[in-house]
């Protein structure tokens, strides 16, 4: 039997086929001409894309072999539709600025701490509910014809099989859900005076909501029994493809956002936790396991903006050798700690533990005698203190970290691995491949559909490690003096 695994970003889309050992068999990739970082974005565009690269993947392997395809999106926008499927309004984007005040309404309604202790998230406009309020006061279509608010994982779902549900995991980025009792909050849907009928209905991650329309089935040459899974968020498949499924275990996936993932058992009753910007996600390889997100929206963005504006003259000299600007970076990177501070707010402090839009980035300590890879360095060290300051915060909750595996461009640069062991003190293992989201939806339907007894069996096929790196202690001394200077510039910028 072979999986299909569906992640639809942000910024495009793609369907990667496993066989049913877990080997890779073949992906297709479709970027939006609607961008990344724009408003709203165009939902019969993106499903348009979906479909594309569906059909692409399927004419590129034995099609008639595929068993399932399993879905798994980014969080918080959503898409209202009508009954009959048809989408009301464009994607209201989770960056969009529309629901502040509305977020506000509902704090001074049930007050802040009664929405956390049910939804594990503190109040913010980024979610979806604070959009569909403002969504159905303004916009007149929606208002009077919306049958659902679907997230884009449903939404995807219910066009390929005419099923309305949801995953907890992307549950939990709605602002609706209550995360102890598996459901959606009448409580906080009061509140904002709208019906539970509004939304899909919360089903574990992992469940078949149907199989795929049969016209649609043909049409994109696969079979007519091909049952639609919704797997996870993107953050939880790719914690799943990248086998992080026991407590202690995190994630450190370094695309645009930088974001690690742990996972820990109970749900962690602390205001002060949920404050900080972390949230309580049911994890799906146990019934009292959770995840997190630590993350820093100018993650790997940062060291682009580096090489744009400080790089670019390597640009031929990289395409003459065929590598990326990147390469040759970390060949010519400082082999020693730099004295150079970079706190990579570059787009606010965005993230956790603090999420302050105004904060700015900066480099210290230049001085005449540092060049390029003195500098390149320290973006990479400024980076990694961040999560380092993440998980430190992290621990004053309980939740500890002993290990990381790492995915995305972050875990293809050896330079940048060595430095996350020896800041972050733990062993960091990258994934052979870059396809950890898709695995991780493809694990979940072989699971589901009874190919493997549980997500550790499936696992072991589906996950490809590369070598370990482990902490060194040569420069723990400079780093953990350079650490503690670093704590003190990022608080004395937070809020300048």
């Amino acid at each position: 039997m072979i999986f299909l695994g569906l992640d639809v970003g942000s910024s495009g889309c793609k369907c990667v086929a496993f066989s049913e050992e877990g080997k890779f068999l073949y992906k297709c990739y479709k970027e939006y001409t609607t961008r990344a970082g724009q408003a709203d974005m165009n939902p019969n565009e993106m499903f348009s894309s979906v479909l594309e690269v569906i059909k692409g993947c399927a004419a590129n392997i034995k099609a008639d072999e595929v068993g399932a395809i399993s879905i798994t999106s980014f969080g918080e926008s959503f898409v209202p539709v009508d009954k009959d499927g048809n989408a009301l309004s464009n994607i209201i984007m989770y960056t969009d600025k529309r629901g502040l005040a509305e977020t506000d309404r509902l704090i001074d309604k049930l007050g802040k701490e009664k929405i956390m202790h049910i939804t594990c998230d503190k109040p913010d406009a980024m979610y979806s509910l604070p959009k569909v309020i403002w969504s159905m006061e303004n916009i007149p279509e929606v208002r009077n014809n919306v049958w659902k608010f679907l997230l884009i994982g449903d939404y995807i779902a219910y066009k390929l099989s005419g099923e309305a549900k949801i995953n907890y995991s992307l549950a939990c980025r709605s602002l609706t859900f209550d995360v102890e009792n598996r459901c959606i909050s009448k409580e906080i849907l009061d509140a904002a005076g709208l019906s539970p009928d509004l939304f899909s209905t919360p089903v574990p991650c992992g469940s078949v909501v149907g199989e795929m329309i049969p016209s649609l089935a043909r049409e994109l040459g696969l079979p007519t029994s091909t049952k639609v899974v919704i797997s996870a968020h993107d953050q939880v498949a790719a914690a799943l493809g990248a086998g992080v499924l026991n407590e202690g275990e995190a994630v450190d996936g370094t695309g645009s956002v930088e974001c690690i993932t742990p996972v820990f058992r109970g749900i962690v009753r602390n205001p002060e936790f949920t404050n900080n910007n972390f949230v309580c996600v049911p994890h799906p390889a146990g019934e009292d396991l959770y995840a997190t997100y630590a993350f820093n929206f100018a993650g790997g963005v940062s060291l682009k903006w580096f090489r744009d504006c400080f790089a670019s003259n390597l640009k031929p000299e990289a395409a003459q050798r065929g590598v990326s600007v990147y390469r040759i970076l970390d060949e010519n990177c400082a082999t020693e700690p730099s004295s150079v501070i970079v706190v990579p707010h570059f787009m606010g402090a965005g993230g956790t533990p603090d999420l302050v839009a105004n904060a700015k980035g900066t480099i210290t300590g230049l001085d005449m005698a540092k060049g390029l890879p003195d500098i390149y360095r320290a973006f990479m060290e400024g980076l990694t203190y961040e999560m380092a300051y993440n998980l430190e915060t992290l621990e004053r909750f309980g939740i500890k970290v002993d290990s990381l595996k790492a995915t995305g461009g972050g875990a293809t640069s050896p330079i940048w691995l060595r430095i996350k062991a020896d800041i972050l003190k733990r062993p960091i293992t990258p994934l052979v491949t870059d396809e950890a989201g898709a695995a991780g939806c493809a694990m979940l339907a072989a699971v589901t559909l009874g190919k493997y007894k549980d997500l550790h069996e499936a696992s072991s096929k589906f996950v490809v490690y590369g070598d370990t790196v482990y902490p060194d202690d040569k420069f723990a001394s400079i780093y953990a003096e350079k650490y503690e200077k670093y704590k003190k510039v990022r608080s004395s910028l937070l809020y300048l």
